[in-house]
């Protein structure tokens, strides 16, 4: 299993929700506890609803990879990761099941009331690494687990410049700067958009401002 102690001034925020993108549940299973293999999560859940605990969520796992979100770097330091049995892009996307919504639902519950995470600190790894990673995609809906991430206040309601809009959801200036059409496909993969493009649409941006504020 690879893992890392946390630093002492590195202090769990986030739970990044991630899926296998494996052909099956064994070979998910083998990459994540294979110290060759670079990678690992603190927790699997599969199709079925069993839930693998495979690193204590206080040890650092390897999940996130290069990534960022708002002002920080190296997710990996912050945050919790969960990986859901699911064959992904790649392989064969398909719908998560109830059982893995039922199962995903209380293991956040468990890490939200241990490490004192808020809704708007559970994050895709897509959000994290839009560039890079698609996962848990479009197919995942995040109000099936009771997570709803908190809206901006009313300063900022006015704003519909989609530069503005980018950095208030959460990616940092690098992302928006350089892979500006990965963080689109990322926030529509967020509203569950079936055709995931970069084109930006009137109907897109009122999307994204009601995620942002309603």
């Amino acid at each position: 299993m690879n893992y890392s102690f946390r630093k002492k001034n590195k202090i769990v925020k986030y739970i990044i929700i991630h899926y296998t993108g494996m052909k099956n549940l064994k070979l998910a299973y083998q990459k994540l506890s294979d110290s060759n293999s670079k990678v690992s999560a603190h927790y699997l859940i599969t199709r079925k609803g069993v839930i693998y605990n495979l690193l204590c969520p206080k040890l650092k796992a390897w999940h996130a990879g290069k990534s960022s979100w708002k002002n920080y770097e190296n997710i990996n330091d912050l945050s919790i990761g969960i990986e859901l049995e699911n064959k992904g892009h790649e392989f064969g996307y398909s719908n998560f099941t109830n059982k893995q919504y039922n199962s995903l639902k209380n293991v956040i519950l468990f890490l939200k009331s241990n490490f004192y995470i808020k809704d708007k600190n559970v994050l895709y790894h897509s959000d994290i690494a839009p560039n890079r990673k698609k996962d848990p995609g479009e197919k995942f809906f995040l109000n099936r687990i009771g997570v709803r991430r908190e809206k901006h206040n009313n300063k900022h309601k006015e704003i519909q410049d989609i530069n503005k809009m980018l950095s208030l959801y959460g990616f940092n200036k690098m992302y928006i700067k350089n892979y500006k059409k990965y963080c689109i496909k990322s926030v529509k993969r967020t509203l569950n958009y079936k055709r995931i493009s970069a084109s930006i649409s009137k109907k897109f941006i009122n999307d994204f401002y009601n995620l942002l504020f309603n």
